[in-house]
């Protein structure tokens, strides 16, 4: 027995073990718009990490500024589409199935490709 939000069998798990599910299609309907170019929803918050889905939709803008997360490593996989990641000057091409990790301190941004969105899952892991 199937409803919107998930199964039963997931909101059974989730009362008793703390379990939390999201299908790929919910979260992609729960992303709110940061700017013209980004959307992104965190799902789980914990003390020490944050994890959740960003989109990137395809810009005719060059956009030279990145972003630094001065006390938490990053890790995303690519779900779907393609694009790519500037870290040091250097582009890298990403993919659905590539999974990255950008250390702590580390300047970074991502661009989606021209023929439609990038949508990532990422967590950023709190560091010491």
């Amino acid at each position: 027995m199937r409803n919107r939000s998930g199964s039963s069998l997931s909101r059974s798990l989730s009362r008793r073990t703390g379990l939390r599910l999201i299908t790929l299609s919910t979260a992609l309907k729960n992303l709110t718009s940061l700017s013209e170019e980004i959307r992104h929803a965190d799902f789980f918050k914990e003390k020490n990490f944050t994890g959740g889905i960003i989109a990137f939709r395809p810009s005719k803008k060059n956009n030279p500024g990145q972003i630094n997360h001065s006390d938490r490593d990053v890790v995303c996989q690519v779900l779907k589409g393609s694009g790519r990641l500037r870290v040091n000057k250097r582009r890298t091409a990403l993919r659905p199935g590539m999974i990255c990790h950008i250390p702590k301190g580390t300047p970074h941004d991502f661009a989606a490709g021209i023929r439609g969105e990038l949508v990532l899952f990422y967590l950023l892991i709190k560091t010491s």
